[in-house]
């Protein structure tokens, strides 16, 4: 858990949140490859929401903390009592992102949240997509306008660091590899 998610929260934002991974991206960049490959181990392999939105994560945990403060949530017996017998319930932030919480499954961090699907600030997202996207730009690669370009060189990338099998294309309607690809190479040049 990275240091900035406080306690009792359990907050992956290796795959939920955006502008984390783009501050990350920026180490890795300067590092050994082993170790941005190291971190996308935290990403696992199904299809999640990705939070696209300006609220840093530590801010994210702070706001659902927040949340359970004025509701007088302030341990792990309340916070069950007011999950009760729901599996998850959905709270809104400052934003207007809604976020899921649940219960968290380490004993110390018993609220686990995680942005609720299709919700504002936030896309779908399959792991191989992002794993994929983060390695074209862990070694700085760009988008070229020739497309065939682009398919040869995700699948090189996907081949050669992720040991992921090739897509067959990158049409630029439906792929989101392309269209997450965009979205941080777009975000690199305006930082």
């Amino acid at each position: 858990m990275p240091p900035e998610i406080p306690l009792p929260i359990q907050y992956n934002p290796y795959k939920h949140h955006f502008r984390f991974l783009l501050n990350e991206l920026s180490e890795w960049q300067k590092s050994d490859w082993k170790i941005a490959k190291k971190a996308m181990l935290s990403i696992g392999n199904n299809l999640f929401d990705f939070y696209l939105g300006k609220l840093t994560p530590e801010q994210v945990s702070m706001a659902c903390l927040n949340y359970f403060e004025t509701k007088n949530i302030t341990n792990k017996t309340e916070f069950n009592n007011w999950l009760g017998d729901s599996d998850w319930k959905k709270i809104v932030l400052t934003d207007q992102s809604e976020w899921l919480i649940k219960k968290g499954n380490l004993a110390e961090r018993y609220i686990h949240i995680h942005p609720a699907k299709y919700s504002k600030h936030t896309i779908r997202v399959r792991a191989t997509t992002l794993k994929t996207v983060l390695t074209l730009c862990v070694n700085k690669i760009p988008i070229r306008d020739d497309a065939s370009q682009n398919l040869q060189t995700v699948n090189k990338q996907r081949s050669l660091f992720l040991q992921l099998s090739a897509i067959k294309s990158l049409n630029e309607k439906d792929s989101g590899i392309l269209k997450l690809w965009q979205i941080f190479v777009n975000a690199e040049t305006t930082n």
